[in-house]
């Protein structure tokens, strides 16, 4: 595995003409290599007062994972075109929601890249809201990286 540096930028719409969206950007050191056929990159999520989450993307193909562990676990696949089911794990019970992958760009490898996410979210049939996930990732191997 290579060290490198991750930055995820998000964006939430939930459909309201008079609300801008939600953006979040998550920027931290990860691990990136070639597992298999897939890159694999992992990283920690530091949360206020929530302990840290473990996470990990995983790129085969024309498909990304999300795996991400802690007091919040969650699986997601995206694959454009394409409804997924996932499980959303929390303290106060589960909660299933539909990943609708809009559509996807991926230049990844084992030495950085981006990945580009458009997808909607629904729980049960019901929409939730509309979400752009952009990944980048760049090789520093000066870096110090531990990820546990």
């Amino acid at each position: 595995m290579k060290k490198a540096y991750i930055v995820i930028r998000d964006r939430h719409f939930d459909g309201s003409e008079d609300e801008p969206g939600d953006y979040g950007e998550l920027k931290t050191n990860c691990l990136i290599g070639r597992e298999g056929s897939s890159v694999v990159i992992r990283y920690k999520e530091i949360t206020d007062g929530e302990g840290d989450c473990v996470c990990m993307l995983s790129i085969s193909g024309k498909k990304v994972t999300l795996v991400r562990n802690g007091i919040y676990c969650i699986t997601v696949i995206f694959e454009a075109g394409q409804r997924n089911t996932c499980v959303y794990h929390t303290p106060y019970g589960e909660i299933y929601i539909g990943v609708y992958t809009n559509a996807m760009f991926i230049d990844m490898t084992e030495d950085g890249g981006c990945i580009n996410i458009a997808y909607t979210l629904d729980n049960s049939g019901d929409f939730v809201s509309e979400n752009e996930l952009k990944i980048s990732v760049e090789v520093r191997e000066s870096d110090n990286v531990s990820i546990s």
